[in-house]
C-alpha cells in the first residue's frame, strides 16, 4: 500500500505541475476578444478594407433561443457589408416564423433557408452547415449555433484579429451562462480542461522546443481544437479543407476541421469569448447529460484504450487524494500509510481546487462554478461508465429526434 501512495503522489504531483505550467501559458496566450484588455499586434495595413461577413445559423427546434441571437447580431456595429442565413433544418416549433418576422425589420441581408432532406452519410448540424456554407457569399463564413448571442462589437473584433494575426481560421469559447449547480460543476470542467490541457498558442505558432520544422508540422495539429459554437473560416481556406464535407460523419466536426486546418499549413488560433459572446448550452439536467453523452467518447476517436488509459488517469489524479485524505482522517483504514500520507493528500486536494478557482477567475464564471469542481468530476464518472455500457451494448445516442 505504502508504495502505491507514494508513486501515485509523485504522479499526481508532476501532473499538477505541468497543468499549472499549462494554465500560467494561457493566461497570457489565451486572448480574448476585449480590445481595452487583451494585446495583439498592432497592424494599420488594411484597417479599412472591411470584409464582406456571411453569419451562419443551423437552426433545429431554436424557437427559445433562436431571436436572441439575431437581435443581438442586428445590433452590430461592423461598417462593412453582412448578410445573415439562418437554416431550418425542420424544425417541428416556430423557429421558422420567428426568423421569417425578423427578416422583415432587420438593418442587415437575413435569409431563411428551409433545409434538404438529410443523405443517410451525413450528420444533421454538418449537412446544415453544408448547404448553408453553399449559399454564402461573404469573404468570411461565421458559424454561429443559435444558442449563442453577441456583444455589440463581436463581429468587428473577429475581423479585428483575422487581419492582425494574419489567420485563415478562428474559433472562439464563447462565455458559458451557467445557472444550475449540474451546469456549473459539468461545463466548467469541460472549459477547465482546455485551459488546463492545451497550450492553445501551439496551434497558431508551433513549439519552439521541437527541434525540426518537420517535427513541429507533425506536432502542431495535436493542439489544434475548436469550439462549434463559433467558427470563422475565411472562404478559402473553407473551401481548401473540404468543409464540413470533409466532417460530415463526425460527431466532433469542429476539432476535426481545425486539425485539418492546420495540417494543410494554414493559419488559426483560439480565443476566449468573455464580455463578447455568450452561450447557454443546455437548461436541463437531462440535456446536459444527453448532450455529453453523444460527444465524450467521439472526442477520443472512439478509441477504447485511450478512453480507459485517460479515465483511469482521471481518478488517479482527482479522486485518490480526496480518498487517501478521508480515510486518513477518519481513520477508514488501519494501514500506518495512508495515515502518514494525509498530509500530501491534503495538498494533491487543495491544488486542483486552487486551479479551478483560479480558472473561474479568469473566464469571469461565477465562483461557486470553482467549487463545485469535484462534483464534475464524479459526474463525470457516471458518464464515463454510461458511454462505455453504450459502446459495447450498442446502444444508439439521439440529439434531437436524430440518431448520432
Amino acid at each position: 500500500m505504502g508504495t502505491f501512495i507514494i508513486a501515485a503522489c509523485t504522479f499526481v504531483f508532476a501532473f499538477f505541475i505541468a497543468t499549472t505550467l499549462i494554465i500560467c501559458h494561457n493566461s497570457y496566450y489565451f486572448l480574448g476578444l476585449n480590445p481595452d484588455k487583451d494585446n495583439f499586434p498592432q497592424d494599420s495595413e488594411n484597417e479599412q478594407n472591411n470584409p464582406d461577413i456571411s453569419i451562419l445559423i443551423p437552426a433545429r427546434n431554436e424557437e427559445r433561443n433562436i431571436l436572441k441571437l439575431l437581435n443581438s447580431i442586428d445590433g452590430q456595429n461592423y461598417p462593412g457589408s453582412m448578410e445573415i442565413l439562418v437554416l431550418d433544418d425542420h424544425s417541428s416549433d416556430n423557429t421558422s416564423e420567428l426568423v421569417h418576422d425578423f427578416s422583415r425589420t432587420s438593418g442587415f441581408s437575413v435569409r431563411l433557408l428551409k433545409g434538404k432532406e438529410k443523405p443517410g452519410d451525413w450528420l444533421g448540424k454538418n449537412w446544415a452547415c453544408h448547404q448553408l456554407a453553399g449559399s454564402a457569399n461573404g469573404d468570411i463564413l461565421v458559424f454561429l449555433d443559435a444558442d449563442t448571442w453577441t456583444d455589440t462589437g463581436f463581429i468587428n473584433e473577429i475581423v479585428i484579429r483575422m487581419r492582425r494575426f494574419r489567420l485563415d481560421f478562428l474559433t472562439v469559447w464563447p462565455h458559458q451562462i451557467m445557472n444550475s449547480a449540474t451546469e456549473k460543476s459539468v461545463i466548467s470542467t469541460v472549459y477547465a480542461t482546455i485551459v488546463m490541457y492545451l497550450p492553445t498558442l501551439y496551434c497558431f505558432q508551433a513549439p519552439r522546443w521541437i527541434p525540426t520544422q518537420y517535427l513541429k508540422s507533425k506536432v502542431k495539429p495535436m493542439f489544434a481544437s475548436a469550439c462549434g459554437q463559433c467558427m470563422v473560416f475565411s472562404k478559402s481556406c473553407y473551401d481548401a479543407v473540404g468543409g464540413h464535407a470533409s466532417v460530415k460523419q463526425e460527431v466532433v466536426e469542429d476539432v476535426k476541421l481545425a486539425k485539418k486546418v492546420v495540417s494543410s499549413g494554414k493559419t488559426m488560433r483560439m480565443f476566449h469569448g468573455t464580455e463578447k459572446i455568450w452561450c447557454r448550452m443546455y437548461q436541463s439536467n437531462n440535456e446536459v447529460f444527453e448532450g455529453f453523452r453523444k460527444n465524450f467518447l467521439a472526442g477520443f476517436n472512439y478509441n477504447i484504450p485511450a478512453f480507459v488509459l485517460a479515465w483511469i488517469m482521471h481518478i488517479i489524479v482527482y479522486i485518490l487524494p480526496p480518498a487517501i485524505l478521508l480515510a486518513g482522517v477518519a481513520g477508514l483504514h488501519s494501514d500506518l500509510h495512508v495515515t502518514t500520507f494525509a498530509g500530501p493528500a491534503a495538498f494533491l486536494t487543495a491544488v486542483p481546487a486552487l486551479q479551478r478557482l483560479w480558472i473561474t477567475g479568469f473566464l469571469k464564471w461565477p465562483q461557486s462554478a470553482g467549487w463545485l469542481y469535484l462534483a464534475g468530476i464524479f459526474w463525470f464518472q457516471v458518464l464515463a461508465l454510461t458511454v462505455v455500457f453504450d459502446y459495447f451494448t450498442g446502444k444508439q445516442n439521439f440529439w434531437k429526434g436524430r440518431s448520432v
